[in-house]
Order: C-alpha cells, then sequence, then structure tokens
C-alpha cells in the first residue's frame, strides 16, 4: 500500500534519515517509536508530501487514500458536526451532486454510490465520534471557533476518523485526550479497518492498537512484530546478540592484527601475514551495540520525614460562575501516601489538585495544609510560566544561588538537559524540553509532597520510564493526575474517582474504572428507538435465520481468505524470498495474492449484502 525505499532528509545540512525502508500493507497497524528529535514527525510530513525527500522514495499505491489529523483549523465558523462530516470529501462531492434537481445517468449513479458508502448514517456516524471523544450533544451545532485549542485538536482526530481511508497517519493522537476518550480510541481503532501508521509515547495505547513496531533510530528504521512490550524485548535481545558478535570479532581482529605486527618484517612469515592483512580488510565490521542518546537517571528526592499527616480536608466545596464543581469533600493525605485521581474529563480532578497546591481557595468547608511542608506542584500552564530568555542553567541558579555551577549542570543533566540544551532559552524548547526543565525545578526542592496534574505529556517514551522509576522510588507523598495507565499502575497505591461533584475512593482498579466509564456511557445513551417488526414474525423469523446462517459461513471463508492474503503478503515482503528472482514461486505467489484480493473484495460486498437484507428482515 504504502512503500518507502532508501529515504534520506536533511535538516540543516545534517542527515536526520538516512537510508530509510518500510513498507506497510493493508491491515498492519505500526507504531512508529523513537526518541524525540529521531525524525518520527519529519517522517509523517514527508508522508504527507508538506517535505520534499533529500534522496530516495515514497509511493502510495494508487487508488489508495491517506488520512491524517490537520494542525490547523480549516474552517472554524463551521458547526462542529459539519465540520466533522467535512473529512469525508466524497460524502460531501455526493450530497452536492444529489442535490441537483436534474435526475440524469449521473445523478442516479451518485444516488448508488452514496447508499454503497453509507452516507444515510454519516450524521449519525459524525456524533458517535464526538461522543466518543468527550463532546457533549449540546455541543455538535456549536461552531469550532467557540472550542479551546485542545478541543479543537480532538475536533481535527474525528474530522481524520470520518475520513474512509486505506491508511491512517496519527501523530500522538492521545496528547489532547483524557483517560476516557483514550479508551474509546484504544476500541475503535482496534475496529478501525483501514492500515494505521501511529506516533505515540503512550506504552499501553500502543499496546492495545498496534502489531508491529517501527523503531526509527540513528537515521534507519527496524520492524519488530508484535506490541511495544515485544518489542522491547526483541530489541534488549537483539542489542545482547549484538554486543556479543562485536566481542567475539574484536577478540579476531586482535588476533589477526597481532600476528601482522610479530610476523610482517619475517621473511617465513611475510606471505601469512600478509594473507591475514587482506582478511582484515575484508572483514565486514559489526557496529558495537549500544542504547540510544536520551536514556536519564532522574532523582526526585524526599526531604526527611515531615509530619504524619500532610493534607486535611473536610466538607470541602468549590464552586465557579455559580456552578458546583467539588462538594463536601473529605480528603486526608498522610506522609508517603500514592494517590491517582480519576474521573471523566471536566469533572473537577485538575481543579482539586489547584486546591491542594493553594492555587484556588475553597467556596466552602476547610483545607488544612502541615506547616513547613514543600509542595512540588507540576501542571502544563506552568509551563507557560518559565522564563522564556532564560536558559536551563539560569533557572537553577536563581533557584540555588549559592549551589556550584558545575553540581547545577550535572543535576540538569539527568532529566536530559546537559550540553547544549542547558546554555539554549527557554523559547528555543520543545514542549518535552519545558516538561522536563519544570519537573528538575521541581526535585531540586525536594519536596514532602509531589502534585503531577498530567506530567508525562510532551514525554517520550524513555523520559517516562525514568519518571516512572524516580516517582517508584520517592519516599514523599504523591497525588497524580495522569492518562497514562503504565504510570498510574506503578506508582499509585490507591485511586480516588471525582465526579459529578464527589470525590472518593475508587472501590476497583483501572480495568473497574473502565468498566465504570462504559456503563456511564451507556446510561447517558439516548433510548433506542422502538424497532418495528414485521407484520409476519412467523415468516420473517425463518428467513433471518438462514440469512444468519450464510452469513456466517461467509464470515469463516472470508477469515481464511484474509489469514491467507496476510502470509503472502508477509512472505512478498521478505527480501529473502527474492533470493532467486527468476524462480517461479514468485510469479506464482504474486498471481494468488492479485486473485486472492479480488475474492476477498468480492466476498466483502456480499457480506455487506447479507447485512443490509438482515436489517430489512428484522
Amino acid at each position: 500500500m504504502l512503500s518507502i525505499t532508501h529515504l534520506a532528509y536533511h535538516v540543516g545540512g545534517k542527515p536526520l534519515l538516512t537510508d530509510v525502508n518500510l513498507q506497510i500493507f493493508a491491515g498492519q497497524r505500526i507504531g512508529l517509536v523513537g526518541r524525540n528529535g529521531c525524525g518520527k514527525s519529519t517522517l509523517f510530513r514527508l508522508i504527507r508530501g508538506e517535505l520534499k525527500p533529500d534522496g530516495g522514495d515514497i509511493a502510495l499505491q494508487a487508488g489508495k487514500t491517506l488520512a491524517f489529523v490537520e494542525q490547523e483549523i480549516l474552517n472554524a465558523e463551521r458547526p462542529a458536526i459539519e465540520f466533522v462530516l467535512d473529512g469525508d470529501s466524497e460524502l460531501r462531492r455526493l450530497e452536492q451532486e444529489l442535490a441537483r434537481d436534474d435526475h440524469d445517468a449521473a445523478w442516479f449513479e451518485a444516488q448508488h454510490r452514496y447508499e454503497a458508502i453509507d452516507g444515510y448514517s454519516a450524521s449519525a456516524r459524525a456524533a458517535q465520534l464526538l461522543d466518543g471523544l468527550g463532546f457533549s450533544s449540546a455541543e455538535l451545532e456549536r461552531p469550532v471557533s467557540s472550542f479551546s485549542g485542545g478541543w479543537r485538536m480532538r475536533l481535527n482526530l474525528a474530522r481524520a476518523l470520518m475520513k474512509r481511508a486505506d491508511l491512517l497517519l496519527l501523530d500522538e493522537p492521545t496528547n489532547h485526550l483524557d483517560l476516557e476518550a483514550i479508551l474509546w480510541l484504544e476500541a475503535y481503532l482496534a475496529r478501525y479497518p483501514g492500515a494505521i501508521l501511529l506516533v505515540s509515547h503512550d506504552r499501553e495505547f500502543l499496546n492495545a492498537v498496534v502489531n508491529r513496531i517501527a523503531h526509527v533510530h540513528d537515521g534507519v528504521i527496524d520492524v519488530y512484530s508484535g506490541d511495544y512490550d515485544a518489542f522491547e524485548a526483541a530489541r534488549a535481545e537483539r542489542l545482547a546478540q549484538q554486543d556479543a558478535a562485536y566481542r567475539q570479532q574484536q577478540e579476531k581482529i586482535a588476533h589477526l592484527e597481532d600476528f601482522v605486527r610479530r610476523f610482517r618484517a619475517k621473511a617465513t612469515k611475510a606471505k601469512q601475514a600478509q594473507s591475514r592483512l587482506k582478511a582484515l580488510e575484508r572483514l565486514e565490521r559489526i557496529a558495537p551495540a549500544h542504547a540510544e542518546a536520551g536514556h536519564f537517571a532522574m532523582t526526585l528526592e524526599a526531604p526527611e520525614r515531615g509530619p504524619d499527616v500532610l493534607i486535611q480536608a473536610e466538607k470541602l466545596a468549590f464552586a465557579y460562575g455559580g456552578k458546583a464543581i467539588l462538594a463536601n469533600v473529605a480528603f486526608t493525605l498522610r506522609q508517603g501516601g500514592r494517590v491517582a485521581l480519576l474521573g471523566p474529563n471536566g469533572a473537577g480532578k485538575s481543579t482539586f489538585v489547584k486546591l491542594l497546591a493553594g492555587e484556588l481557595a475553597p467556596t466552602a468547608g476547610r483545607l488544612e495544609t502541615a506547616p513547613d511542608i514543600r509542595i512540588g506542584y507540576f501542571a502544563q500552564h506552568q509551563l507557560e510560566r518559565l522564563d522564556a530568555g532564560a536558559t536551563p542553567l539560569e533557572h537553577m541558579e536563581r533557584l540555588a544561588p549559592d549551589a556550584p555551577t558545575l553540581e547545577l549542570r550535572s543535576f540538569l543533566g539527568r532529566f536530559g538537559l546537559a550540553g547544549d540544551e542547558e546554555q539554549r532559552p527557554v523559547a528555543t524548547f520543545s514542549g518535552g524540553e519545558k516538561s522536563r526543565l519544570a519537573l528538575a525545578l521541581l526535585a531540586w526542592q525536594k519536596p514532602h509532597l509531589l502534585l503531577l496534574d498530567e506530567p508525562t505529556n510532551h514525554l517520550d517514551l524513555d523520559m517516562r520510564d525514568a519518571l516512572t522509576l524516580a516517582l517508584e522510588d520517592y519516599t514523599g507523598a504523591m497525588v497524580l493526575v495522569s492518562h497514562d495507565r503504565a504510570l498510574i499502575r506503578a506508582t499509585a497505591d490507591e485511586l480516588w474517582l471525582v465526579a459529578d461533584g464527589a470525590a472518593a475512593p475508587f472501590d476497583g482498579d483501572l480495568e473497574g474504572y473502565k468498566a465504570w466509564l462504559d456503563a456511564r456511557r451507556a446510561a447517558a445513551a439516548p433510548p433506542k428507538p422502538a424497532e418495528s417488526r414485521p407484520k409476519n414474525e412467523q415468516q420473517a423469523r425463518p428467513k433471518k435465520k438462514a440469512l444468519l446462517s450464510k452469513q456466517e459461513k461467509l464470515e469463516k471463508e472470508l477469515a481464511q481468505a484474509q489469514e491467507r492474503l496476510a502470509a503472502l503478503n508477509q512472505q512478498l515482503a521478505d527480501p529473502v524470498f527474492y533470493a532467486d528472482p527468476t524462480h517461479p514461486r514468485i510469479r506464482e505467489a504474486n498471481a494468488e495474492r492479485e486473485a486472492l484480493e479480488e475474492k476477498v473484495a468480492e466476498m466483502e460486498e456480499a457480506w455487506l449484502e447479507l447485512e443490509s437484507a438482515l436489517e430489512n428482515a428484522v
């Protein structure tokens, strides 16, 4: 479907991508991973045609379509649901054609195509997408311009999902989503009919969605089968094997070089020495195995033990603009307590954290914080409070004017801000670099209590892992709001649910929370209209039973054909298969694949016809 061969791209004269090769076939769900700055987003821009490669080729198979999330809002005054429907350009074109009064052959052809793409249910599908991404039914007709930046990105995501594409490109789709929307998106992508190329720093999201990992490093891409956990295990094994092979080769090289050095000048051994010298020249050197740059040794130290009770609230309430956000909350946080807050978007999790941090004052009740304790508060809005003109080192020097410069530099290095980064002004930083600096400033103060509101936004997987390990070792108390389930599982001892104005311990784990969200969504869904029954149900039931039996048989045959097609695609993608280009098996495999593709298409069309017949037989 998409073929990338020997792709090269330079930034500022320096190579970023040097020899990238990647083949994407139908049904594949590929997670594109690698440290920040390795070229993942650049590769997406190259695929979309926004950048031109300096070498190599990117080819999308003729007739195949591409969908991706736009970074800009194309028509900000459109109602939200119409903006999302605009993502399906064919749907809009057919609607214009069908609006004509002249019902000629082209009109009837458009009508047939409109029915084939299920155009009559398009509005319902768009509403379902918006509902899954957290929009209420009352917001569907609001103009796009009335939404904040994060919600506009959700609209752009819904618009991309609305397009019926063969290949979907998603670059950090969970960045602006809460946990509820992420869980919905996981389930949606699991049944997405096209191929997916996904960039994400969310380990559990990758595990749930992808079946392959494309690892970008050193200007190239290595492809692994399986999810992200399988990739990590396979890569560790590959590095271990490479390291062993490198050590073995180095011993061989040392032995050959020693022989040449000792006997090159001796007439009796000169021939053998020359032979070994040529062997050294012909030897294909194995590169030493090394982990990528970007691994950090972050530490979050707590001070000496503080008071037993750090924060206590009784009948705590907060209202904004006459609307109650929290009411009658009782909360006690003790030394070493580790709480993660769960709850739907807008339920008050961030408000609760701001109350604990002292950034907001309760409108009722009592909130007491133990005196003389240090609170480390991290939130995304605080990143904008960093001095844009100052460097990380200058930030640290203001915080600790008496500390030696070498000590401050070493500390910044634990957060990936060593070398050039420590001398760059914050104005040039990415979101991830700003987050790392904010975490470093927080960690230096050795807080008794950490209040963390989405600390992993913009952090890559290496930094997320480093933060997780640091929080596991941290001995102070913590209140965490995060959509990163791996972080919650590893660091929180207690879950609290913030919903419907209340905040209380949640009796369950993250799987239980997903079930709670599903039940809540089902309860909030509008009742389905009563289904009309055939007048003669005794005649309808046998007909439906026969159709179901036929459809079940067709589904089994289709699954077998798709499985065989996937196996063929995998075989044809293996370079070893082409060791002998003249071998008849290559021609036979290609012929079988073409026949299978045609057969699968016919079977899918037959399945759709059966599905339509079943709906009419209900």
